[in-house]
């Protein structure tokens, strides 16, 4: 986009500005949420997150995306989840399903096993947060 006006083109910060917030609208039939996995509610860093969202047709998902973090030297969608959801209603089965579908072909290095249980999870939770359920 080219910017038409001169306000377009920069947003400049003064001294002691600070943005706070962004508010964007929610879009009509979409779903999204995210969960993250903490050792401690006090650390900088998850262990494992997952983000979701969905494109509704009715009660069921026309189309998912999901991407987990901190399981991955970079940010790691997961087809495999997004397929087993396209179609369904979101439900506790389906989150389940899903899950396991993420982590299906997951290789852990030496020490990290354990991440793959908690990509599970934060991918189960945050598919229920989305849905309206408890995470």
């Amino acid at each position: 986009m080219i910017p038409k006006t001169e306000t377009e083109r920069e947003h400049d910060l003064r001294p002691n500005e600070i943005v706070t917030e962004i508010v964007i609208p929610p879009a009509d039939g979409v779903k999204a949420a995210h969960y993250e996995v903490r050792q401690k509610e006090a650390f900088d860093w998850p262990l494992a997150v997952a983000g979701v969202v969905f494109k509704m047709n009715g009660s069921n998902v026309q189309s998912a995306r999901l991407v987990m973090g901190s399981v991955a030297p970079v940010p790691w969608p997961s087809p495999e989840a997004a397929q087993a959801l396209t179609g369904q209603a979101l439900n506790e089965n389906t989150a389940q399903k899903a899950a396991e579908a993420a982590v299906k072909n997951a290789k852990p290095l030496s020490q990290n096993a354990y991440k793959i249980q908690l990509a599970r999870v934060a991918v189960k939770r945050a598919i229920l947060k989305a849905a309206g359920g408890a995470a």
